[in-house]
């Protein structure tokens, strides 16, 4: 039978070997993850704070802070909207050094996550105009 101890260090080897296999399934880091990633550091850098810091004020794991700056997390809307807010930036300001887009996988993108469904078939032509 396993002690405690035994069974959280089993269960957070198994959350990191999951961790892992989804950002190398998603293929980041990616251009755009790795610009925003090092957007957000140095907009800290610029303020002058740690790693440590913006993660404690956005309530964020530290380590999670190194891998969005590393790119190497796909991180929500509302993570990023908590991390302007810290970084005192607007979510424009956030992004306005970024220029990388992220095409979807019909057009040659990677996965945008580990777990993302892909058409078998390409979709069929529209008749409105391409948002681009």
């Amino acid at each position: 039978m396993k002690t405690a101890s035994q069974a959280l260090k089993s269960h957070k080897t198994k959350a990191t070997q999951s961790v892992r296999s989804a950002t190398e399934n998603a293929g980041l880091p990616t251009e755009l993850t790795k610009a925003l990633g090092e957007r957000i550091a140095n907009l800290r850098e610029r303020l002058g704070i740690s790693q440590e810091d913006l993660a404690a004020a956005a309530e964020i794991e530290r380590s999670r802070i190194s891998k969005i700056e590393n790119g190497r997390v796909n991180c929500s809307l509302l993570t990023l909207g908590t991390i302007a807010f810290c970084l005192d930036v607007n979510m424009s300001q956030l992004f306005n050094t970024i220029t990388h887009t992220h095409p979807p996988t019909s057009q040659g993108g990677g996965l945008r996550r580990s777990n993302q469904a892909v058409l078998d078939k390409p979709a069929k032509p529209s008749t409105k105009r391409r948002l681009r």
